[in-house]
């Protein structure tokens, strides 16, 4: 074998890792685009405060750590090509190695696998938050406080709405659009992308849930504990439970609303969970503020 070949299979062999890397992202992307896509267009969402800074603030950290990897890889990939080559040279079979790859490959493949499953939910999840909190500015036009992101014990409140008729604990859920369904869907029911409400289900295209009912439940439960023990006043939390992108509708009465991201601002204010005074809004917003502002210095 010449030295010219015996290079090339040597850098083949050292850059395999990203090569699966890459390989198993790529068949992952292609998957995801042919099977579903978002609920909304994340290019028609309002920019939240400093968006364009977070963003080049990640762009820059992903710079930062390729950096760091890049100069990993200039550094030892002559070394190791030169190893690869006396060991192809005195034609002896580097066994061990050649497992550690394998067994090496296989756990990266494995690993990209299962975060970019994790990223594409992440992903659905922060798209969805961000339409839902697009339509909650048209709330504070209207007097609400709006809070979001709450941490409770264990979990979070995606949004919290504060006003004259109530406290609402938004719960937001991202599914997403699955393709076929688009067609089977259109044709039949003359809906694009229809969910609905009946008896204790709900019902999308091609399946059902009822976790989620369940949850924004228990949340507002939360809610009312503790801003009842926080304010030292009786205080209740309706559940809310928001689809951004979905056409919702009920076939029966559900148990409190469940609806698109865009009726949010006609909905709610017709929702009377329980009359406060501006004493008791107040109150309650002092407490909420001051969760969260407790929370971020402990993450801090």
């Amino acid at each position: 074998m010449t030295s010219f070949t015996s290079s090339i299979l040597s850098v083949g062999i050292l850059l395999s890792s990203m090569f699966v890397t890459i390989g198993v992202m790529f068949v992952l992307l292609k998957h995801r685009d042919h099977t579903v896509k978002l609920p909304v267009d994340r290019d028609q969402l309002l920019r939240i405060p400093a968006f364009g800074l977070q963003q080049e603030i990640q762009d820059l950290q992903i710079n930062l750590i390729a950096s760091m990897l890049m100069g990993v890889l200039v550094v030892c990939l002559p070394f190791a090509v030169n190893s690869i080559q006396a060991h192809i040279a005195i034609g002896k079979f580097p066994w061990l190695f050649a497992i550690t790859t394998i067994l090496g490959l296989t756990y990266c493949g494995c690993k990209t696998w299962a975060n970019f499953s994790k990223l594409t939910k992440l992903r659905l999840g922060h798209t969805a938050e961000i339409a839902t909190a697009n339509e909650l500015i048209g709330l504070q036009a209207l007097g609400y406080q709006i809070f979001h992101d709450i941490q409770a014990d264990g979990f979070n409140i995606d949004h919290l709405a504060i006003g004259k008729n109530g406290v609402f604990a938004i719960e937001t859920k991202g599914r997403h659009k699955r393709k076929r369904d688009s067609k089977s869907t259109s044709a039949t029911q003359g809906k694009d992308y229809q969910l609905f409400y009946k008896d204790g289900r709900l019902h999308f295209p091609s399946w059902t849930e009822t976790k989620p009912i369940e949850q924004a439940e228990r949340q507002a439960k939360w809610v009312s504990q503790w801003l009842t023990s926080a304010t030292g006043q009786q205080i209740f939390s309706s559940p809310i439970l928001v689809f951004p992108g979905w056409y919702v509708t009920s076939q029966t009465k559900p148990p409190f609303p469940i609806i698109n991201h865009k009726q949010l601002i006609k909905a709610l204010p017709t929702v009377r969970t329980q009359t406060l005074s501006q004493q008791q809004v107040d109150a309650i917003v002092y407490q909420v503020a001051q969760r969260c502002l407790s929370k971020t210095e402990t993450g801090i």
